[in-house]
């Protein structure tokens, strides 16, 4: 009798060895085979392709808030005033010194008009003695011909017609001379003029500057002052966005960062919806053990996506050709060996099994090497069991 009972356990032992669990208690994937995408997740938020941000070009207290976080703005609306009394002072300033500018100007313009006119007129006298001088010796040579005039007088009068002729010759170069200096002040008194131009335009410029307007259309993202607070030059006062163009930016896992590159496909959720896109940049430069990632969106993003919201992405590395690849075993890496419990035919128990492992995904695992095709094994926590070859599952 007790020789049957000894026989009766070590058969059940048999049947079931090692320690036992519940069948209900295992988590069993089997071995399949086909394509394994190879995937990277990431999550992240939607960013805008187009972003400007508007600062003050000048100093000044904020007197106006036009325009508020959310609203939409074309090129030259105003966002915020500024106060700033110099910079009004300033303008009023550079009007006066224009005018007093242009008011010197033509009073030189009206004294180069006499001067000219007086040089003309001594080139008009100093022509006419010229010629009357030229016309009395014309007369004394016929008369000293004629032996009608003394010797002396014609040579007098030849010599006050060549005095004549000088006179002429040097009030002429002298009114070329005259004509130069004119012209120079001329050039002078239009440059200062044309500085105190410019000095205005600057100075209407700077006015202009107290109010602040939008540089692009778009969405006014975020307004930065207050009502009272000062600013100074560079101060950055407001972000405009365009929210019809929008990128996806998603952290990737820095172990599965290398296996990204730019044009591959990738399929982001937004708003539960699913919108395929491709990657255009990866972030060389690692951050909190995430790297970043840009997608852009082939089709449109549904209704309410905005800047900064919330989304998720999938992007797909890789494609696996009939490979083996079974739900990835809990505390299995990518390319190691690690033993697993291979479920027996009968599914009355587990074996530990080695087998070595390739590339995956957060879902699943390419299968190298000590598995078939149609094998289950179990993917759940058998910590409890790390020191057993056999598993009997009741």
């Amino acid at each position: 009798m007790t020789a049957i009972a000894v026989f009766i356990v070590a058969d059940r032992l048999w049947l079931r060895p090692g320690a036992g669990i519940e069948r209900e208690q295992i988590m069993a994937a089997a071995v399949e085979r086909g394509t394994l995408p190879i995937e990277v997740q990431g999550a992240g938020e939607l960013e805008p392709v187009n972003e400007r941000l508007i600062a003050s070009e000048i100093p000044g207290a904020v007197d106006q808030i036009f325009a508020r976080a959310g609203e939409q703005v074309a090129v030259g609306d105003r966002i915020v005033g500024l106060m700033n009394p110099q910079v009004r002072q300033g303008v009023v300033a550079a009007r006066l010194q224009l005018a007093e500018a242009n008011a010197d100007h033509r009073r030189l313009l009206a004294n180069f008009t006499d001067r000219r006119l007086a040089g003309e007129a001594q080139i008009l006298n100093k022509q006419a003695s010229y010629e009357e001088s030229q016309l009395r010796l014309a007369a004394e040579t016929e008369l000293r011909e004629r032996q009608a005039i003394s010797e002396i007088d014609y040579r007098s009068t030849k010599i006050r017609t060549e005095r004549a002729r000088t006179d002429l010759t040097f009030e002429q170069r002298r009114f070329e001379e005259l004509q130069a200096v004119l012209k120079a002040e001329q050039a002078s008194s239009e440059a200062r003029l044309a500085e105190r131009e410019s000095a205005l335009q600057e100075a209407e410029r700077l006015a202009e500057g107290l109010v602040i307007t939008a540089e692009i259309a778009g969405t006014l993202r975020e307004v930065l002052v207050a009502p009272g607070e000062r600013v100074g030059p560079g101060t950055t006062v407001a972000r405009i966005v365009d929210a019809e163009s929008l990128r996806g930016v998603i952290r990737v896992p820095e172990s599965y960062a290398s296996r990204v590159v730019p044009d591959q496909t990738a399929v982001a959720t937004v708003l539960r919806t699913q919108v395929p896109g491709l990657v255009t940049r990866v972030d060389p430069a690692v951050t909190q053990n995430t790297v970043a990632v840009d997608i852009v969106f082939q089709d449109e993003l549904p209704s309410g996506a905005r800047p900064d919201l919330s989304i998720r992405a999938t992007i797909t590395v890789a494609e696996l050709d009939d490979a083996l690849f079974v739900r990835r075993p809990l505390r299995v890496n990518d390319y190691s060996n690690a033993s697993v419990f291979r479920l027996a035919e009968n599914g009355l128990s587990a074996t530990r099994t080695p087998v070595r492992f390739g590339m995956g995904t957060l879902k699943h695992i390419e299968v190298l090497d000590g598995l078939n095709e149609g094998d289950e094994i179990i993917v759940g926590n058998l910590s409890r069991f790390e020191n057993e070859e056999t598993i009997a599952i009741r």
